[in-house]
């Protein structure tokens, strides 16, 4: 029985801003990548940067964080995301700093691109409007907009898309349409899998779901697959407001294995992997696996989802576990949309 994941009115009631139909609108934003685009000019930047900074905090920051873990192996430059006012010392002129707000409101962004800005660096906002858009008018900065959402979490697809055209108009990538074009096709694939309307016994992000409830879950990844990890943990936070905390491999393998010792605590394991892995990596997480299931006597989760191209492996377990963090919801009887200790702390 799919019990209250398949009683659609029950699951409006709950989902009354319909996160869910948000989330599912997810690869539209890759397969109308046009629309997204405009005629924003870039011809004053200085050519060749010396190292790439993309700011932003929350739903903005995953943003940044898929792009580097999409682009990681073409970006010739350093490049970091970074998630704080207080810059670095090496962002000078000669650095190309990227603010992606969602809101053009988010305080930390602002700040850090009021001190890139003094600091010379080439600049680029991203963002939704707000006042990071009436900042870039002012000084004649360049400004790629994204359309509105529900919430910033919701505009994931829409920023990495605008970050990617960005990067691209500026040089720093090669030509990102195919590979966007790709990715929303295998999304759409995965959709009908995943979607309200298909019942529990063919939908494994409705099971996944069930099997976190009343669990404290904590997800590793590979390194390169830290975009996933994150967001998830963040969509369980604002989504099923739960806590749960993600971290990375090999690292997690010199530290943190050690914690699993028995410990009397409901702890579920999640290691989402890539579809393709050297068969070092898979030696690295079959270890790790193997190590933790016997040392707790819990059977990790897998989530690991064919994708063709590099992108596609990141966006296709972000859009299941999206999908994930809005069903425990429902189940917990929580309204996924507001966030108001988010709210709080903003204004406090």
């Amino acid at each position: 029985m799919g019990g209250d994941l398949d009683d659609l009115i029950r699951m409006a009631r709950v989902d009354r801003s319909d996160m869910t139909g948000a989330i599912g609108r997810f690869p539209d934003h890759f397969l109308e990548i046009n629309k997204h685009s405009n005629d924003v000019e870039f011809a004053s930047r200085r050519p060749d940067p010396q190292n790439l900074v993309l700011m932003g905090m929350g739903g903005s920051a995953s943003a940044a964080d898929v792009v580097l873990d999409w682009f990681g192996d073409e970006i010739e430059v350093p490049a970091i995301v970074q998630r704080e006012p207080h810059l670095p010392g090496f962002v000078d002129s000669n650095t190309l700093f990227i603010a992606i707000s969602y809101s053009g409101q988010t305080s930390e962004t602002l700040s850090a691109f009021q001190e890139a800005r003094r600091r010379g660096s080439n600049l680029v906002g991203i963002g939704a409007g707000g006042k990071l858009a009436s900042i870039c008018r002012s000084f004649n900065v360049p400004f790629v907009g994204v359309t509105p959402a529900i919430a910033p979490r919701a505009a994931l697809g829409q920023l990495i898309v605008a970050t990617a055209n960005a990067l691209e108009a500026l040089d720093l990538v090669h030509r990102t349409s195919r590979g966007m074009l790709n990715a929303g096709k295998e999304l759409v694939r995965l959709r009908t899998r995943v979607k309200k309307e298909t019942p529990l016994a063919n939908n494994p992000a409705k099971r996944l779901a069930r099997k976190l409830q009343a669990r404290f879950t904590v997800a590793y990844s590979l390194q390169r697959m830290s975009s996933v990890a994150r967001r998830f943990k963040n969509q369980l936070a604002e989504n099923s407001k739960v806590a749960a905390k993600y971290d990375v491999l090999p690292e997690a393998g010199h530290n943190e294995v050690e914690a699993w010792h028995p410990q009397g605590l409901p702890l579920l394991p999640l290691i989402i992997r890539d579809w393709k892995e050297s068969r070092f990596e898979t030696d690295i997480v079959g270890a790790f696996s193997s190590t933790i299931r016997s040392a707790s006597h819990t059977e990790p989760v897998e989530v690991r989802l064919r994708g063709q191209n590099r992108l596609s492996r990141l966006l296709l377990p972000i859009f299941f576990l999206d999908y994930v963090s809005v069903y425990l919801a429902v189940l917990r009887n929580v309204d996924p949309t507001p966030t108001p200790l988010i709210d709080e702390y903003k204004k406090r």
